[in-house]
């Protein structure tokens, strides 16, 4: 499935000045809410706190790990190598190690127009946590989703998207790093004769 068209970015160039903008409100929110002190116990309170905010957390991580959402890392780093215009070399090494470290095993659960049941291994079905529970109410996603009330086996399958905050963090800075210093320009863009990006109409 590619990139759908609700919503999309005018541009490369538009879709990296969101996606900063986002990855960075995503890094303020986990900053935020880290929590304080050592373990506690899980039916606590605080332990019940704290794994809501693991799967908000995870939530809101989705749009930066599915690839057909618009500020996918994969479509950002498409978007770092067609708007490098001056092939600078600092953002092609980023745009690579971005990709590096973002591997498929972090793209967990299935897309959500698959039908049937997933394996019962608490990866494939955590996107059932997240369709049936958190970000819509699917009934089929729901049932299959019983399993989320194992605080042990969420926590793991949760804790196993957060390995992606690597190449997320990373993007940030080579986008910010790009976009500061004037590196990038959308492929899509005319340039008058004396050199400058002329406006979207």
């Amino acid at each position: 499935m590619g990139e759908g068209k609700r919503g999309k970015p005018r541009n490369e160039l538009e879709r990296l000045e969101i996606f900063e903008q986002l990855a960075a409100e995503y890094f303020r929110m986990v900053g935020l809410f880290e929590p304080a002190g050592g373990p506690v116990p899980a039916d606590s309170i605080e332990g019940q706190r704290r794994q809501w905010v693991e799967l908000f957390r995870a939530a809101l991580l989705r749009k930066f790990i599915v690839r057909d959402e618009h500020v996918s890392l994969k479509l950002v780093v498409r978007a770092l190598r067609l708007c490098n215009y001056a092939a600078d070399t600092g953002l092609a090494e980023g745009a690579d190690a971005v990709a590096a470290l973002f591997t498929a095993e972090m793209v967990q659960g299935r897309q959500h127009d698959i039908p049937g049941p997933g394996p019962d291994d608490g990866d494939d079905t955590f996107e059932d946590v997240l369709y049936g529970r958190l970000l819509h109410g699917d009934a089929d996603r729901f049932h299959r989703s019983e399993w989320a009330n194992d605080y042990q086996r969420l926590s793991a399958a949760a804790a196993r998207r957060f390995d992606s905050e690597h190449a997320l963090r990373k993007a940030l800075d080579v986008v910010s790093y790009g976009l500061a210093n004037g590196l990038l320009r959308s492929p899509a863009a005319p340039v008058d004769a004396a050199g400058t990006e002329e406006p979207d109409l």
